[in-house]
């Protein structure tokens, strides 16, 4: 059975999809990305600028290669020096905004 779609079916359609993208976007708080950064100590490490040190990575640069999967996944899961965080439920839960608050200090 052919299904056909109409024009306003498809404009329907994409306006309702770019409104659910849009609201999903709008729940990320970079504020609270800040809050993440500042009380999970994250500045021990990566410096209260995000620029890092020689032994842990600058902040700033590397949202330029990492995807929000990446970063997840390093936050999380732990990478080399970086532990996990997946049991803290703050960082856990508040991942998107975190990295939402680490991509906007880069450098534009």
């Amino acid at each position: 059975m052919k299904k056909n779609f109409s024009v306003v079916g498809t404009i329907i359609a994409g306006a309702f999809l770019a409104g659910f993208a849009q609201s999903a976007l709008a729940e990320v708080d970079i504020a609270a990305g800040e809050k993440i950064y500042q009380r999970q100590r994250c500045e021990t490490c990566h410096g209260g600028n995000l620029q890092g040190s020689a032994a842990f990575p600058n902040l700033l640069t590397s949202p330029k290669t990492a995807t929000l999967e990446e970063f997840k996944k390093i936050v999380l899961e732990g990478k080399s020096a970086m532990p996990a965080f997946a049991a803290n439920k703050t960082v856990a839960e508040g991942i998107d905004n975190l990295y939402a608050f680490v991509v906007s200090k880069k450098p534009k």
